[in-house]
């Protein structure tokens, strides 16, 4: 079915909803915390002003929904020694190669600042920029003197084009540094944490398109409101409609408004491929700790294309990392968790900045910190007129 994309920007449907989700809220009478998981969600929420469409008593708020921001030190660690072991070419998505990890970078700079990807390049490491797994098995067969591993890092849409790479055969010279994440283990996770205080989700649009909705269905018996939610600003005002309506009717249910996108069941063909190739494990998120089943690990039979099984002497040395996982000052594990705003970081916007990130949330176009920073959601609340 065809549809027209301007649509879901129609500033008289933006205004109705803008008016309608007010009507419900004080309807409700009390203040409510939504939590999107999805950094494009909060890039977009900051380029379209959605946050100022909203009544003060409704909160939105981002969760860990940034594949990078997440991603634990002691992979980029080891992609760094990866990246300067000779006759290896290190390809990431870009987003990564600044992002500090918890070796500690001696060069007399001030501060508690960190090696990145960048850093490892400029030491003579061979790092390239990619943009997806394809990119880099091409770089493996247009190098076949050189052992090329691709740093996958990305949540459950960028690991399914691993697995139907794996699937179809990769270069004998291509392995992976395995830094994937599994989102729906971290919304089971996210209610159970001390003071956790939000009362509704807007699900992952990209990640769900690959999961379905059904697998979290353990939501709404938590007494959680969830709505799947699109991109655009009708599609993310409909999502946060939904939840406020399902607070005021009491009953908290997993509600798809972006059907033209998710199927209730997932893309069953993506997941089939996805588990034949990869088996769930345990996952470290930087700032948050290990989630049972939230990491994508390859099964044995694709065990071959690990970079951890293809470099043991690398992966064997150990690593001289600071006792933060964060530097010192950066609150990035508290902006991940809804916990506390970006502008509430005493480095935000003065030590890290786009232009030199001193943590991984200002570093990637789907961190808070950096949408905060781009769009200039620091500077307090504008009143718009649609």
């Amino acid at each position: 079915m065809s549809y027209d994309p301007e649509v879901y920007k129609d500033p008289k449907l933006v205004l109705a909803l803008k008016e309608r989700i007010a009507e419900v809220a004080r309807e409700l009478g009390r203040p409510v915390k939504i939590m999107h998981i999805c950094g494009t969600h909060e890039h977009e929420i900051g380029r379209y002003g959605l946050r100022d469409l909203l009544p003060e008593s409704v909160e939105l708020l981002a969760g860990p929904g940034c594949p990078v921001c997440v991603c634990d030190a002691e992979y980029i660690d080891r992609a760094i020694q990866l990246a300067l072991t000779p006759g290896v070419i290190l390809a990431s998505f870009g987003d990564m190669l600044a992002v500090p990890g918890g070796i500690p970078l001696r060069d007399g700079r001030p501060g508690d600042v960190r090696m990145s990807l960048l850093d490892a390049k400029a030491r003579g490491g061979d790092v390239r920029a990619v943009y997806s797994v394809f990119d880099a098995a091409r770089l493996a067969r247009e190098n076949p003197d050189k052992e090329v591993v691709f740093f996958s890092v990305g949540f459950e849409t960028t690991v399914v084009a691993v697995a139907a790479l794996l699937k179809r055969g990769a270069p004998g010279n291509f392995s992976l540094l395995e830094a994937n994440y599994y989102t729906p283990p971290a919304t089971s996770m996210l209610p159970t944490l001390e003071g956790f205080d939000v009362q509704g989700f807007l699900l992952p649009g990209h990640a769900a398109a690959i999961t379905g909705l059904k697998i979290y269905e353990h939501l709404p018996r938590l007494g959680i409101a969830c709505a799947s939610a699109g991109f655009e600003p009708v599609d993310v005002l409909s999502g946060v409609l939904s939840v406020l309506l399902q607070l005021k009717e009491g009953k908290p249910r997993l509600e798809n408004t972006y059907r033209r996108v998710i199927p209730y069941e997932g893309n069953t063909l993506a997941l089939k491929e996805l588990f034949e190739v990869f088996e769930l494990v345990p996952q470290r998120w930087r700032g948050i700790g290990v989630i049972p089943d939230s990491g994508f690990r390859l099964r044995e039979a694709y065990r071959g294309y690990s970079a951890e099984e293809r470099f043991k002497e690398v992966f064997a040395r150990p690593l001289p990392r600071s006792e933060r996982e964060h530097p010192k000052g950066c609150r990035c594990a508290e902006v991940t968790l809804g916990l506390v705003r970006p502008s509430e970081c005493p480095v935000f916007g003065k030590l890290c900045t786009p232009d030199n990130p001193y943590g991984p949330c200002m570093v990637s176009h789907e961190g808070t910190c950096r949408a905060w920073y781009t769009y200039g959601m620091d500077r307090g609340r504008i009143e718009v007129e649609v």
